[in-house]
């Protein structure tokens, strides 16, 4: 642990004298949120409700006012387009209800329930349609009865964790394969260009010990870069969402447990200490940082794409899927956050990354003292 310890910290040290590190993580990412803050600043707010509506589909009533509330009128108004469409439009606010009467055997009114004059004029909608059912429908559908009142929820919430669980693979593994690529470039080719690396070699310090504190300093520095990156994008949608602005990072409103957060986490440092350990057994067999940072592309581009596949990943998949390296993190952090995670398959896939990862690290010991790494 002690030599594990001393080059942990020597990596660190290491890192951190490169001036350009302090605007990889700490200039660019407010730079990005300031930019991004201010292009949903000056978009064109969406117009403030100057009331409140009641929409009827399927029945034919003229613009009806009934009543007050916050200080803005309550109207009764027809709606001749579809719900599926009208729900998505302009037209339609987050305070509106939609009562479709195209049943009318089966009513559904649709509404906000994180809406609290939504979620209230829902209660005014069903008392208002039991009302005047009868007069509604009594000479065009003498023989029919009211049956059933549904009520159905389309907040933006139930869509959020399903927008966020389709970006956050590509939001984590491209900043983690950037950073792990210039991080663990200069570990073992940077010590070659700058004559150390013999020095190393000779020093007393075991070959796992030396590997393993150089992979957990790129796997730290590699994780609060990425952490940066993400936790300034949640402010960012805060801010937005509390200034009334169009959200562009998609964060506002998303649900997730803290037990949700502690599993997402546990897979990313597991992918973080795979990208390490892959970054510094390519570094390994480059004689300059340069060479081994271009090396390194293609093993950031192979796992950009299976972030990219995943995004487009329907359904719940098979379980040869959670086999595949870094793809099957993609689809357990959607899995997560769609509140359909299966413990057997989040078993599988941390067992094949800490089988992965054990057959990495053994290549790399081996390779270590390897007359292509020593000439």
């Amino acid at each position: 642990m002690r030599g594990i310890s001393l080059i942990f910290r020597h990596e660190i040290a290491k890192i951190f004298k490169d001036k350009s590190l302090i605007f990889g993580f700490l200039v660019l990412p407010i730079l990005t949120l300031a930019l991004s803050v201010g292009l949903s600043a000056i978009r064109p707010n969406t117009v403030e409700e100057n009331e409140y509506v009641l929409y009827f589909y399927g029945v034919n009533l003229d613009r009806i006012d009934i009543g007050e509330m916050d200080g803005k009128q309550i109207y009764v108004v027809a709606s001749q387009e579809a719900p599926q469409t009208f729900l998505y439009s302009e037209k339609f606010h987050d305070c509106d209800v939609l009562i479709d009467l195209s049943d009318v055997a089966h009513a559904k009114i649709y509404y906000h329930e994180n809406n609290s004059v939504s979620a209230y004029l829902k209660g005014t909608a069903d008392t208002f349609v039991r009302e005047l059912y009868g007069k509604l429908f009594r000479d065009t559908h003498p023989n029919i009865t009211f049956r059933t009142m549904e009520t159905r929820d389309i907040s933006p919430k139930e869509n959020t964790n399903r927008m966020i669980a389709m970006l956050l693979p590509y939001m984590l593994i491209l900043p983690l394969t950037a950073n792990i690529t210039n991080f663990a470039g200069d570990t073992i080719a940077g010590d070659k260009t700058r004559g150390t690396f013999y020095q190393v070699l000779l020093t007393p310090v075991r070959p796992l010990a030396l590997i393993m504190g150089k992979i957990f300093s790129v796997s730290l520095i590699s994780l609060l870069s990425s952490a940066i990156y993400i936790g300034l994008d949640v402010v960012g949608s805060k801010i937005c969402e509390k200034n009334g602005w169009e959200d562009v990072f998609g964060f506002a409103g998303v649900h997730v447990q803290v037990a949700e957060v502690a599993i997402i986490l546990l897979y990313v440092v597991l992918l973080c200490y795979l990208f390490s350990n892959l970054g510094i057994l390519i570094s390994l067999f480059c004689k300059d940082v340069n060479q081994a940072q271009t090396a390194q592309m293609p093993v950031t581009l192979l796992c950009t794409m299976a972030a990219m596949m995943s995004m487009f990943r329907f359904g719940i998949s098979p379980a040869l899927h959670y086999l595949i390296p870094v793809y099957n993190i993609c689809i357990v952090f959607q899995d997560i956050l769609n509140d359909r995670a299966d413990i057997g398959k989040m078993l599988l896939t941390a067992a094949s990354f800490l089988v992965l990862s054990l057959v990495v690290l053994s290549i790399t010991l081996a390779s270590y003292k390897s007359e292509k790494v020593t000439g």
